[in-house]
């Protein structure tokens, strides 16, 4: 089943940000659509297992981009 969740990532600055979070969660088995905004400081994720929203969380955090909780 796919799961669509967004995250807010208060330290997104610029496409570069954004960029860099598509890349690396694109890494992620399962993740199926990665689409960022600047402006809101979101991130929104489409994925089915083997990835999960805390996969997808420690993906962020190793990368410096930690999600609001």
């Amino acid at each position: 089943m796919m799961t669509r969740k967004t995250y807010l990532i208060p330290n997104i600055s610029c496409a570069h940000c954004v960029m860099h979070i598509t890349q690396r969660l694109n890494e992620i088995e399962g993740v199926e659509n990665v689409e960022g905004d600047v402006t809101s400081k979101e991130v929104t994720v489409e994925f089915t297992e083997p990835a999960s929203d805390e996969v997808i969380v420690a993906a962020l955090e190793e990368i410096n981009y930690p999600p609001r909780r």
